[in-house]
C-alpha cells in the first residue's frame, strides 16, 4: 500500500508508469509507478536484487522495458533514437558504483570525457571546468593523477566531478557509499546534499545504507513485490507503522532518529 504525499511541484520531472521488466524467467517489475519531482533528493530503498539499480538503467535507456512508459522532461524515453538518448544523458548524469573511471586516463581526461562526447565547450572551457568541478568535490589539483593513485573515496569523488561536469539537471547515484570508510561516507553524503543545494539538481539515490539514506533523502520510495510499494517523506518513513517498512528501516538503520 503506497502512502501518498503532496508533491512540492505540480509536474514530475521523471515519471515511470506501468513499467514491466524481466530478464528471462526473473521478473523485476510488474507495474512500476513512480514520480520524481524537480529539486528533490529521492532515495530508492529495498532488499538486494529487487531492481533498484535496474530502475536507473531503464531511465537512461541503457536497457529497454518490456511494456509501460518512462518520461523525462516531458519526453518518452523508451522510444528515443540513439541521438536523443545522447542528449538525455547530458541532462541526466550517473555516478556508478566504484566511480567507473578509465584506468588509462588521468583525472582530467576522465572528467573531460563526457564533455567531449557531448560537445561541451572548447579546450580552454573544458580545462577550466575540470578545475571547477574538482574544487566542488574537494579535490583541487589532482588533474594529473591516474585512478590507481587515488583512494576509493577519491575515485568516487572524481566520478562525481565527472557526472556534474556537463551541468546536468538530474544526478543518479548508484550505491554511492558502498565500500567506503565512515569518513568518506560522511563526505559523499555531504556532497550529495551540497550539490543538490548549490546546483539545484534533482537527485535519485539508490542505497541499502539506511544511515546514509536518512542523511540525504527528502523522500523515500521502497521497492517491494516488483513495484514501488511505499513512498513517504523522511519523517513519514521514520514514523511508519507499516510492518515491512518499519522492519526494513529499523534493520538497516538501527536506532531511529528522534
Amino acid at each position: 500500500m503506497s502512502v501518498p504525499i503532496a508533491p512540492k511541484h505540480p509536474d514530475p520531472i521523471i515519471r515511470f508508469s506501468g513499467v514491466h521488466k524481466r530478464f528471462g524467467p526473473k521478473i523485476i517489475y510488474t507495474g512500476l509507478d513512480l514520480d520524481v519531482y524537480p529539486g528533490e533528493v529521492l532515495t530508492i530503498i529495498g532488499g538486494s536484487g529487487v531492481g533498484k539499480s535496474v530502475m536507473l538503467k531503464l531511465l537512461l535507456g541503457l536497457i529497454g522495458i518490456d511494456s509501460g512508459s518512462i518520461t523525462a522532461f516531458g519526453e518518452e524515453v523508451t522510444t528515443m533514437a540513439p541521438a536523443q538518448l545522447t542528449g538525455l544523458r547530458k541532462r541526466i548524469a550517473m555516478l556508478f558504483q566504484g566511480g567507473a573511471l578509465f584506468d588509462s586516463m588521468t583525472v582530467a581526461q576522465n572528467i573531460k570525457y563526457p564533455m567531449l562526447e557531448h560537445g561541451w565547450g572548447d579546450v580552454a572551457a573544458r580545462t577550466t571546468r575540470v578545475a571547477e568541478v574538482l574544487e566542488m568535490v574537494g579535490l583541487p589539483g589532482v588533474e594529473h593523477l591516474y585512478p590507481a593513485e587515488l583512494s576509493g573515496g577519491m575515485r568516487k569523488r572524481v566520478g562525481l566531478a565527472r557526472a556534474i561536469a556537463v551541468q546536468p539537471d538530474v544526478i543518479l547515484y548508484d550505491e554511492p557509499t558502498t565500500g567506503l570508510d565512515p569518513i568518506n561516507i560522511r563526505r559523499i553524503n555531504g556532497l550529495i546534499r551540497s550539490l543538490q543545494a548549490r546546483l539545484g539538481v534533482t537527485s535519485i539515490v539508490v542505497t541499502h545504507d539506511m544511515d546514509s539514506a536518512f542523511t540525504v533523502a527528502d523522500r523515500f520510495a521502497m521497492v517491494r513485490d516488483q513495484r514501488i510499494g511505499y513512498t513517504g517523506s523522511r519523517t513519514e518513513t521514520e514514523r511508519s507503522e507499516i510492518p515491512w517498512v518499519r522492519e526494513f528501516v529499523v534493520g538497516g538503520k538501527g536506532v531511529l532518529a528522534d
